[in-house]
């Protein structure tokens, strides 16, 4: 299956971006004491996480067989 590098490159760097948000605002919810009673902050670092190795996955598939790629660089 083909699939176009460059919206890979697009979709990996929106999971990982919306990774990074989530963390954010799990980070602005301990400083402001706000929580929820439908979900708790590890749930939401859990899916940050789960999105971070999407990304990763996604990544790889710009460059099957070679070294897992950062979709946080810089």
């Amino acid at each position: 299956m083909h699939h176009d590098p460059q919206a890979l490159a697009a979709l990996t760097r929106q999971l990982a971006a919306a990774a990074g948000q989530l963390r954010s605002a799990v980070r602005a919810m301990d400083d402001l004491g706000v929580s929820t009673d439908s979900y708790g902050r590890h749930h939401l670092r859990n899916l940050a996480d789960c999105l971070d190795d999407t990304a990763r996955q996604v990544a790889a598939l710009l460059h099957p067989g070679g070294p897992p790629m950062n979709p946080h660089p810089g």
